[in-house]
C-alpha cells in the first residue's frame, strides 16, 4: 500500500489495482466545527478485472481507515454505498463487517439507510470526539432533507 495524495492505492495478489480515497466532504456543512476533518471514504479497482474475493483487500482498507484515523484523530469519515450492480446492501454489510474489525471500542459509526431510494449511508469517528453530538444532528437533518 503506498500513499497518495488523497488515499492510497494497493495491488492484490490477483493483479488488481484499488485506490482508497479520502475526499474533502466540508463543502457540505462549512459551518460545522468539524468542518476540516470531514471526509468521503471510497474504494475502487482502478487496473485489472475483479473476478474473485481477495481476503487481503479487507485487511488493507482497515489499515487504511486506521491509519487515516492515526494521522488525523478527529477525522468524520462518510461512506455512502454505491447503486452499481445493485450491491448497495451487500456493501453495507461489508463496510459494517470491516468496522467491527477496526475496533468498535475506538470508534463510533452511525448508519442511515432509505431502502426506498436505496441509500444506505455511514459515518465513522474516533470515540469522545469533541463534536459526537453535533456529528449525530448534522448527519440525521443531511439525511432527513
Amino acid at each position: 500500500m503506498r500513499n497518495v495524495e488523497d488515499g492510497f492505492l494497493f495491488e492484490t495478489d490477483f493483479g488488481i489495482t484499488y485506490a482508497i480515497r479520502f475526499t474533502d466532504d466540508s463543502g457540505y456543512i462549512p459551518e460545522s466545527s468539524f468542518v476540516g476533518t470531514l471526509f468521503s471514504f471510497s474504494i475502487t479497482p482502478i487496473a485489472g478485472q475483479v473476478k474473485q474475493k481477495d481476503p487481503r483487500v479487507e485487511q488493507t482498507v482497515i489499515k487504511a481507515i486506521l491509519l487515516t484515523f492515526e494521522a488525523l484523530p478527529t477525522a468524520v469519515i462518510n461512506y455512502v454505498c454505491s447503486l452499481d450492480d445493485d450491491q448497495e446492501v451487500v456493501r453495507s454489510r461489508l463496510f459494517h463487517r470491516w468496522y467491527l474489525k477496526a475496533g468498535t471500542n475506538h470508534f463510533v459509526k452511525f448508519d442511515q439507510t432509505d431502502t426506498e431510494s436505496r441509500i444506505f449511508t455511514s459515518v465513522i469517528f474516533s470515540k469522545n470526539h469533541p463534536a459526537e453530538e453535533e456529528i449525530r444532528r448534522r448527519f440525521d437533518r443531511t439525511f432527513d432533507k
